[in-house]
């Protein structure tokens, strides 16, 4: 029973990682700055990406470079540009100008995306029913993180601009696993997801530090990380961990196993605001509100729905 959902599990495991790298990032962006710990994590995820096939998976660094056909190169590399350079540097910028709060809206925009983008690259197909639950799930989210009023003075920035970023970012993201959806269907060999994830940070990391360079910001950049203030690093490194390693090889697993529906992918995986409400807790001893958790709950009845649409349209229909 479990196998047939596997990759729902896996997405799962996937936003939960990612919900947990939040906490680190987000004390190291206000030590060392946002700039800063964009490119460092993504430096330190390459070096950690290179390590790990070679210890777990008996894959040396020459052989990712060597197993990728062409059409592997091609789109994992632009998900990786998309999702992770152009996509993470629009998701901290509006982070930044809008605040946690409201910026996690626009994650709900991210399945909206991931489906038009899915019919035109992998000609994905969704019935009424699938359309229903991620309907419900971003309705969920969207309560949930406008449930709260009150606004710090982060939030009272530049909406104009915070707006244009979030959806830009949500844009990306949901391009972004469609763009890796493409590498494995466009493939008939069984394609490594560690690979893959490999592939993604390779281009995204050399697309970053190359706009950073053209731009003459990286003496900048690598100053902020080399004062390490306040312990910055340590806490960068845990994110990175969280973050784009295990998080992001989980994701690529979880697209390799639910090749014909990333639109799904990505609804469960724009869950993070649900799963940070409980870690929010433990970590800050915040309590949710009750309208918090109505968002919350409804965004897990959507991705109920999702899951187990094909059983629901039996019974329906």
């Amino acid at each position: 029973m479990l196998q047939n959902y596997l990759g729902e599990l896996i997405a799962l495991c996937t936003t939960l990682s990612w919900s947990i790298c939040i906490f680190p990032f987000t004390a190291a962006s206000h030590r060392m700055g946002v700039n800063a710990v964009n490119h460092f994590r993504l430096l330190l995820a390459l070096v950690m990406m290179s390590i790990i096939p070679f210890l777990f998976f008996k894959t040396s660094l020459p052989q990712l470079f060597s197993n990728p056909t062409s059409g592997h190169w091609l789109w994992f590399g632009l998900s990786g540009i998309v999702g992770l350079a152009i996509g993470d540097y629009f998701s901290f910028k509006v982070y930044v100008t809008l605040g946690p709060r409201l910026a996690s809206v626009f994650s709900a925009l991210a399945p909206a995306a991931a489906l038009m983008s899915g019919m035109i690259l992998v000609n994905e197909k969704i019935s009424l029913v699938g359309l229903v639950g991620i309907s419900i799930t971003i309705s969920g989210v969207i309560w949930l993180n406008i449930s709260n009023s009150k606004k710090t003075s982060e939030e009272k920035k530049d909406i104009k601009k915070g707006i244009v970023y979030g959806i830009c970012g949500a844009i990306c993201q949901g391009l972004g696993l469609v763009l890796a959806n493409k590498g494995y269907v466009s493939s008939t060999e069984n394609f490594s997801y560690v690979n893959a994830t490999w592939i993604r940070i390779l281009t995204g990391t050399a697309a970053l530090f190359f706009v950073t360079i053209v731009s003459g910001n990286l003496l900048k950049v690598a100053a902020s990380v080399i004062q390490n203030k306040n312990n910055g690093i340590a806490l960068t490194i845990l994110g990175t961990i969280f973050g784009p390693v295990v998080g992001v090889t989980l994701s690529m697993l979880a697209v390799s196993l639910m090749s014909d529906r990333p639109s799904v992918t990505q609804t469960i995986l724009s869950m993070v605001p649900i799963f940070v409400l409980p870690l929010n807790y433990i970590f800050n001893k915040e309590v949710p509100t009750l309208k918090s958790i109505v968002g919350a709950l409804i965004a897990v009845g959507g991705v109920i729905v999702l899951i187990w649409r094909q059983e629901i349209e039996t019974l329906l229909f």
